[in-house]
């Protein structure tokens, strides 16, 4: 057997154990900024398999050079600092006034916005060099 079948075989399992914890109600304290176990175990399972998918439709064979990898390293530099400044900038405004977002959404949206930080640095370097 391969490696992708191993991977779908895995995130597979994890979902069903979070389907399976969470019917049970086990672990139903907040966990990691979701509500239970189960729901990060499915969460966790779901993203598993999107990578998987994404990575089997863009499968390409393709030529790395250090040109790209400077660009890479750059702008992973700059998403770092965009979450170090955007985490700064969260706790200040959390003290004035309160997020009123539960925290598993809040920080579905900030890796969201963090993955954003990075494609768009990528794209903006790799047209600057």
């Amino acid at each position: 057997m391969n490696k992708i079948t191993y991977n779908i075989g895995f995130s597979t399992i994890v979902i069903l154990v979070g389907v399976i914890l969470e019917t049970l109600d086990i672990g139903s304290s907040e966990f990691l900024g979701f509500n239970s176990v189960g729901n990060w175990l499915v969460y966790v399972g779901l993203v598993g398999l999107a990578i998987l998918a994404i990575r089997s439709i863009a499968k390409k064979e393709r030529k790395v050079d250090e040109r790209m990898l400077f660009i890479a390293n750059k702008a992973n530099r700059v998403t770092f600092l965009v979450v170090i400044i955007g985490s700064f900038v969260i706790m200040v405004w959390d003290g004035i006034q309160r997020i009123a977002m539960p925290y598993s959404l809040f920080m579905s949206y900030f890796v969201c916005g963090a993955i954003l930080a990075y494609v768009i640095a990528y794209k903006v370097l790799l047209r600057m060099y």
